[in-house]
């Protein structure tokens, strides 16, 4: 068989049904392979390297599974590392097909798009190898056939993430031979890592030290996410009365409209959250790393290891005690280890739960008194509209299978901060390099996980102006996505950043006026210009039931400053 078809026959047989790439070079030759297979894996012609990147990284964020990037060495390594780098820093899995574009025998002579490391050309393993968690480097086609079965193994082990394999051009085009050495056996047996269960005896000792906590509060991350581990995060602050924050990341872990929920904490995050972290006698954190914009920069008003028992439990042990020392560690999947803690509290859980009954009617009444998501400018009528309004109308319209895709920009904070979460697994924020262009592919693939629930995403004009090509895709596609423009014709965090940090100093930052509407239009969207705050329900409402992608290009506030009006200060 020839090696590309084998390739194929890996995909079908591990359940990876989607391909998201664009042909080029050697590559040209597996999309030939897919042909074939078109009735068992979904193939998606991005406009873009970078967008096929983002699509990928997407689709594992929102599944837990891989799918196929595919596309040419020279792009891979270029445009389509954006995706890639986001995957490795956000813990998505991807697999990464490519080709060195050497035409075979000319890899000595500096040929056009050559990616293999010798005099002339560019290394395409190395820049690879520093943003992924496997490269495997195909010369034979029984090499590129291993190559994707290791890849695959890697991609979902543990700490998930993008495992790449780079295959010459023979690798991908000639026969495979299976019943030679090294032979090739069923893919499926290579899959077999299980998540670490966590030890019982480190158990008993979280469940006797949050047992004993006055003010224990939980910090969810984004291995709650990546485990899916909802029901048993929930359950946990159920069963011992405990308050639940979340990182960036772990946004939607809990829906914010939880009695329980602190909403999410850091810089820009719910001053509450990150007051009753810093109040908390014992936290446990839960798939977190604790960056520092979820710590505001380690402040220790925030959180202090000399005042506070500290928990933590991760997949990946080196991110134990990684920013702060712990009181007690535990290496195992998020859902595996919940599910423990549960099962252990649930015998102690009379005498605690009526002990935390006053400290919970306390936290209920200062949701009220501070607050919590709430703010007199989500209910301006000012023009231009304020940024806060437009977050106050999703929050109105969208019900709560609803799933929001955050693109980067002072968009992102506004509505990480007002937008309350009202189910799991319902937003996606640009994570890792949180980088512009992100969101309206994300929305893309939500869209086609799930066509019957509404897919925005929110970005400001910088964003829209990286990735508006995106929008043909969802046109080709058929996949009626809803795109929200905060529309300041300008880089709005830069620009809020020059203004606060940098003295007014703005250079830069400020972007051309365009018609958002005629372009979006010209691609095949259906384009609303809303000036008006009271426009923007009426236009959410019939872009949710479009049968076509809708852009609302929504004129917003350029003096609104995220960094003085919601930047949080310990």
């Amino acid at each position: 068989m020839i090696a590309s078809k084998k390739i194929c026959d890996i995909l079908v047989e591990t359940n990876i049904k989607w391909v998201f790439g664009v042909p080029g070079g050697s590559m040209v030759d597996f999309f030939d392979a897919l042909y074939d297979y078109q009735d068992k894996i979904n193939v998606v012609l991005a406009r873009s390297e970078q967008q096929a990147s983002i699509m990928a990284d997407a689709y594992g964020r929102i599944t837990g599974e891989p799918a196929v990037l595919a596309c040419q060495g020279a792009f891979i390594g270029t445009t389509g590392a954006f995706g890639i780098l986001n995957a490795y820093l956000s813990n998505s899995p991807m697999i990464v097909l490519t080709d060195f574009s050497e035409k075979n025998v000319f890899t000595q002579h500096g040929i056009t798009q050559c990616g293999v490391g010798e005099y002339g050309s560019f290394d395409l393993r190395n820049i690879l190898s520093s943003i992924s968690k496997y490269v495997s480097v195909a010369v034979t086609p029984k090499e590129a056939v291993q190559g994707v079965q290791y890849a695959i193994k890697h991609a979902t082990a543990e700490r998930k993430g993008p495992a790449c394999v780079i295959m010459r051009r023979s690798a991908i085009t000639e026969e495979v031979y299976e019943d030679r050495i090294p032979r090739i056996y069923e893919t499926k047996k290579y899959l077999w890592s299980k998540s670490i269960p966590p030890l019982a005896t480190s158990i008993e000792e979280v469940a006797e030290l949050l047992s004993s906590a006055k003010k224990p509060i939980i910090i969810a991350g984004n291995g709650v996410h990546s485990a899916f581990a909802y029901d048993e995060l929930i359950s946990l602050a159920e069963l011992m009365n405990i308050p639940v924050t979340t990182s960036y990341l772990g946004k939607s872990t809990i829906p914010e409209t939880h009695p329980l929920s602190v909403g999410m904490m850091g810089r820009f995050g719910q001053p509450l959250a990150n007051k009753m972290v810093g109040e908390a006698d014992t936290i446990l954190v839960v798939g977190c790393s604790l960056s520092p914009d979820d710590t505001c920069f380690e402040d220790p008003l925030v959180i202090d290891p000399k005042r506070q028992k500290i928990i933590q439990i991760d997949i990946d042990n080196r991110n134990i005690g990684w920013v702060y020392p712990v009181d007690i560690g535990i290496q195992s999947d998020a859902k595996l280890a919940l599910r423990s803690l549960v099962k252990s509290l649930s015998k102690r859980i009379g005498s605690v739960k009526e002990n935390r009954k006053d400290f919970i009617e306390d936290f209920l009444k200062r949701k009220e008194r501070e607050s919590f998501f709430e703010s007199k400018d989500l209910y301006s009528e000012n023009i231009p509209i304020l940024p806060q309004r437009v977050i106050k109308e999703l929050n109105n319209i969208l019900d709560e299978s609803s799933m929001i895709f955050c693109d980067a920009g002072d968009n992102r904070l506004w509505t990480t901060h007002f937008f309350k979460t009202k189910s799991t697994h319902s937003f996606f924020g640009t994570g890792g390099i949180a980088g512009m262009g992100w969101g309206i592919p994300s929305a893309i693939v939500g869209k086609m996980l799930y066509p019957n629930k509404s897919c925005v995403a929110i970005c400001g004009d910088g964003g829209f102006g990286m990735s508006m090509h995106s929008l043909m895709t969802a046109v080709q596609y058929s996949v009626p996505i809803i795109v929200v423009v905060m529309d300041n014709s300008a880089l709005g965090m830069i620009r809020d950043a020059q203004k606060e940090r940098l003295r007014g100093r703005e250079i830069a930052s400020d972007l051309n006026q365009f018609d958002i509407v005629k372009i979006s239009e010209g691609i095949g969207c259906k384009g609303y210009k809303v000036i008006n705050p009271n426009e923007i329900g009426p236009a959410l409402k019939e872009a949710i039931g479009s049968k076509v992608p809708s852009v609302l290009d929504i004129k917003v506030s350029r003096e609104e400053n995220v960094y003085k009006k919601i930047l949080f200060k310990p």
